[in-house]
């Protein structure tokens, strides 16, 4: 069986349909990720770890992930906790406004729950291990690195790793700060699915080409590189540009990277080539982004 881990936190959604009407869901970037994946391989066996309370929000998110086919094993629960949420809204030019109540959610206690139920040794074998920025961001410093040996220790048992950033500001204390994580993240992964938007906030990279070369020389084998004009491939042997499709609708672009990242990773672990995974992936992320909210119904 091939098998997929993607590790962090899921949240309650509230997308405002007008001013005083929102439409509820579960979704964060890291659970939309594996959601996709499992959509677009049936067959693969996708494992969603995290940390959710005890309370009926909790349990209505813990039946959305078996809705969802996502292996469970390892979603862990805190009694005195609940899940964090977020809300979506619109300025009068349709600017996404995104606020977050999440700081006391259960998620950022998942590296503790983790070693109280035994921690590595209770782990299958995984091909794949996807975390994002936003994995770490939520953690405090303890828990960041407890999480980077942890991903550290999959890789040594023979799991790929797959990163994405996935910048959000508002959960690091600066961009110093993310830069100096991500550095130590980059260089426990095999495959990179940075934003250049990611880089140019964090880094100040202005190309593509930087991102490459920074990704490559903390030893990434297998980059993409998500940018306004579309997406760079590099690995070994490989040199592939995928330009947006001009004129695609566009409604909202909630989950259109994680959409994006679950079909890439998906596909490649089905030994799809890496121009082949990209146009199956972006295929995806056109489709999403002609809807309201992360999950497509």
């Amino acid at each position: 069986m091939t098998r997929l881990l993607s590790i962090g936190e899921c949240m309650m959604e509230l997308n405002a349909i007008n001013p005083l009407n929102f439409k509820r869901a579960f979704a964060g970037d890291t659970y939309n990720t594996a959601v996709y994946a499992q959509r677009w391989a049936p067959e693969l066996s996708v494992y969603y770890m995290s940390a959710i309370g005890t309370d009926s929000l909790s349990e209505e998110m813990l039946a959305q992930f078996k809705g969802e086919e996502l292996k469970t094993d390892y979603v862990f629960r805190q009694p005195e906790g609940q899940i964090g949420l977020y809300s979506i809204t619109r300025d009068a030019q349709g600017q996404r406004c995104v606020n977050y109540w999440r700081k006391e959610s259960a998620a950022t206690q998942l590296m503790k729950l983790f070693a109280e139920k035994g921690g590595v040794e209770q782990l299958r074998h995984f091909d794949v291990v996807y975390f994002t920025g936003i994995s770490l961001g939520i953690l405090a410093d303890e828990d960041k690195q407890k999480l980077l040996d942890l991903i550290a220790q999959l890789r040594e048992r023979g799991s790929s790793i797959a990163f994405d950033p996935n910048y959000r500001a508002k959960v690091w204390k600066s961009p110093e700060q993310a830069q100096k994580w991500y550095e130590k993240a980059y260089q426990v992964t095999d495959i990179a699915l940075p934003g250049l938007t990611d880089h140019q906030n964090v880094y100040g990279h202005r190309t593509h080409q930087e991102v490459k070369n920074y990704v490559f020389n903390l030893g990434c084998k297998e980059v993409v590189v998500k940018s306004s004009t579309g997406i760079y491939a590099f690995a070994p042997q490989t040199d592939y540009f995928s330009p947006v499709l001009e004129g695609a609708p566009c409604i909202d672009t909630t989950a259109a990277g994680d959409s994006f990242a679950g079909t890439y990773l998906a596909a490649r672990m089905q030994k799809t080539s890496i121009d082949d995974a990209i146009a199956a992936a972006a295929n995806v992320a056109q489709s999403v982004i002609r809807h309201v909210g992360a999950i497509t119904h």
